[in-house]
């Protein structure tokens, strides 16, 4: 099936054990959808493995829709959470936060809505999950609340105690609108609570300052986050500008874009903190201006592969410029330690006849 995508749609992707791949757009008259991909041949490329399936949120099923232009976020979810294979969030028409889950056999709403938390119109989403050093499972949400400052706020499920709230909000201020993601602690990047300093089991997440700086929930001090300086002001991040990360377990990268003909780069910070400056990501064709970005990272025997997900304003089956479309982008590591990788472009997720 084909479905006709919404200018702008928000992203999200995840990866589950076996190596499958699935991403979430959302469609013209609203509705979920999901891509599933997989890796394949040699060296190995992203590809899609099955049609285009709207996961069930409309009226006409009597769930509750996700509003136009909802954020999303995904993660695999290793059935920690009601025995959900995975799981995406959004927001309804009234702005609350909304969850929807596979478990096997069919997506089913989940019981954050029952929280009744509300995030902000212009609010992104982000999702990670987390085992910490007490073993313990956590499902975590990151949104900006309704504040004029327009906070970041953590709130986190865990088979124990349910949906609760986590830290205080993150207010440094954020740019309003900013675009969210999150990776799991590891050196370089911990969160260290500055009252706790013992404490680096919160999850990191990343978002945009009101300055337009890249800066993390990494704490620096008393009301003061971190910053990753780029030195060419010329490839710095665009306003609000899309941000997706991934992590190996010893580096992060970010991948963010410019107002460089809106060009992805990505940016390195390793176990020590130190950050690599920002290089290009080079694809035949930028993603459109305020296109969505992202990302999954597959590791296995060889090396690390980041499959980078955007928009274009093109349709490679019909050779039109009339509908968005998903791609995707294989970055393979290069061996030698260096921060390089091949990128392989151009795959089509969403055109009639592109799977």
């Amino acid at each position: 099936m084909s479905f006709n995508f919404l200018p702008n749609t928000a992203l999200a992707a995840c990866v589950n054990e076996a190596g499958e791949i699935f991403t979430y757009a959302q469609t013209y008259n609203g509705e979920l959808v999901e891509i599933k991909g997989k890796l394949a041949g040699s060296p190995a490329t992203y590809q899609v493995t099955g049609d285009q399936t709207g996961i069930g949120l409309t009226k006409e099923s009597g769930s509750v829709p996700a509003k136009r232009f909802t954020p999303l976020a995904a993660i695999n979810s290793k059935s920690i959470y009601y025995n959900a294979k995975r799981l995406v969030f959004f927001a309804d028409k009234q702005n609350y936060l909304r969850d929807i889950y596979f478990n096997g056999n069919k997506w089913v709403e989940g019981d954050l809505y029952d929280k009744k938390w509300t995030c902000a119109p212009y609010s992104k989403l982000a999702a990670v999950r987390l085992v910490n050093d007490g073993g313990y499972d956590f499902v975590c949400l990151y949104y900006q609340d309704t504040s004029d400052t327009g906070n970041i706020v953590l709130v986190n499920h865990s088979p124990s105690y349910g949906w609760q709230t986590g830290n205080p909000p993150l207010d440094d201020p954020p740019l309003y609108g900013t675009s969210l993601t999150a990776v799991p602690p590891q050196p370089g990047i911990e969160v260290i609570q500055y009252n706790t300093p013992t404490d680096t089991c919160d999850p990191v997440v990343f978002f945009q300052y009101d300055k337009l700086e890249l800066g993390s929930s990494q704490d620096q001090g008393s009301n003061d986050y971190a910053t990753y300086s780029i030195n060419d002001k010329t490839i710095t991040l665009s306003a609000h500008s899309p941000i997706t990360a991934v992590d190996d377990g010893s580096s992060f990268w970010a991948f963010y874009t410019t107002d460089l003909q809106n060009q992805i780069f990505r940016l390195k910070v390793d176990a020590a903190g130190a950050v690599t400056q920002p290089q290009p990501v080079v694809l035949a064709n930028n993603p459109i201006p305020g296109s969505s970005l992202a990302s999954v990272i597959i590791k296995g025997n060889g090396p690390d592969v980041v499959v980078l997900f955007y928009l274009l304003h093109y349709e490679p089956v019909k050779e039109t410029t009339q509908e968005i479309n998903v791609f995707a982008a294989t970055l393979t590591a290069k061996s030698g330690g260096v921060d390089a990788w091949d990128v392989k472009g151009g795959v089509c997720l969403t055109a009639a006849g592109s799977s």
